[in-house]
Order: C-alpha cells, then sequence, then structure tokens
C-alpha cells in the first residue's frame, strides 16, 4: 500500500499543480486502506452496493482488486460527472472526498476494492450539485477506463 500511496500523491499533486503539498497526504487512521468487498453469490449474504455519501476526508482513492469479468454492474457514480466509473483490475481512481458518489450495485459476482481515505491536502472542492437532479438512468452512463 506504501506503493499506491505514493503514486496516489504523485497524480494528486499533478492534477493540482501542487507537488509539495500533496507530499502531505497521509492515510486518515490506522485503519487505511481497508478492504471493500461487493458480493452477490447465491446462498451467501449480499453486499451489492452503497448508498449516495461523501467520504468528509481530502482525497479518497480506490484501486480495483478484481476483474471485470468477476462481476456484472457495480462501479462508483460520481454525482457531479453523472457518471459511472468502472475500472480494470489495477486501475486507481482518485477523487476529492467531498464529492458525493456511490457504489452502484452488483447483480452477481464479486468486485473487491482497496480504498484509503486521506487527509493532509485539502483540493478546496465543493460539491454543489442536488439530488433533486439524480436520476437512475445516469448510473448507467458508465465509462470504463
Amino acid at each position: 500500500t506504501d506503493y499506491v500511496m505514493s503514486k496516489v500523491i504523485n497524480v494528486v499533486g499533478e492534477i493540482f499543480g501542487k507537488k509539495e503539498e500533496a507530499m502531505k497526504l497521509r492515510p486518515r487512521s490506522w485503519k487505511e486502506p481497508h478492504l471493500l468487498l461487493y458480493k452477490k453469490i447465491e446462498g451467501e449474504p449480499a453486499h451489492t452496493g452503497v448508498e449516495m455519501h461523501y467520504d468528509g476526508c481530502d482525497i479518497t482513492w480506490n484501486a480495483m482488486l478484481s476483474k471485470v469479468t468477476e462481476y456484472e454492474g457495480g462501479g462508483t457514480y460520481i454525482r457531479a460527472l453523472r457518471k459511472t466509473v468502472k475500472l480494470r483490475q489495477g486501475q486507481v481512481l482518485v477523487h476529492p472526498g467531498e464529492l458525493y458518489h456511490k457504489g452502484v450495485d452488483i447483480t452477481s459476482g464479486m468486485r473487491v476494492l482497496i480504498v484509503g481515505f486521506t487527509d493532509g491536502f485539502d483540493p478546496q472542492i465543493v460539491d454543489s450539485t442536488s439530488s433533486q437532479k439524480d436520476k437512475k438512468i445516469y448510473e448507467k452512463n458508465v465509462r470504463i477506463y
């Protein structure tokens, strides 16, 4: 995870043009990063997604461990983009922790990620989007990167 964290710091520094300030990013607690497991397998308790929320940290990162062939559905819906981002195995999504997003429900299989909440560099991006403009169809606007 130290390797991933160093890469996240580099990406954040490049995106915001503040490499020195991004070096201050640190995991929010000793629990970071943590494993996030979504599954819908017959005969097992299901955990298929996560409702709309924001993380309340400065920067969140998600590293995809599963192959896209190991589950159906899923992805991270980001309200401000009105898009669902679906990562390939090994890819990492980095976003301000204040952005509203949700784990879109999987319909079968298992989707596994490592998620990290970090503080120390506030990108000062406020998500002013409203749930009043949300439409379920937006979650189907999937981009695989």
